[in-house]
């Protein structure tokens, strides 16, 4: 399998769209957009602020 290249665009609106979805998990958005669990753990670690939107919709430091 030929390994897919995602832009720098793509990949930082796929950590904006995981930090900002209330109650959202890694493997929810990952299959969502396609990409493995850790290609987006990855891209949060380069990207991320570390901020997730809760359930109820306030933002919340994710733990490490």
């Amino acid at each position: 399998m030929a390994r897919k290249n995602f832009s720098d665009e793509f990949r930082r609106q796929a950590v904006d769209l995981y930090e900002s979805t209330p109650g959202a998990t890694v493997r929810g958005i990952a299959a969502d957009l396609g990409v493995e669990r850790g290609t987006l753990r990855h891209w949060l670690d380069l990207y991320g602020t570390g901020r997730k939107t809760a359930a109820d919709g306030t933002p919340t430091r994710s733990p490490l």
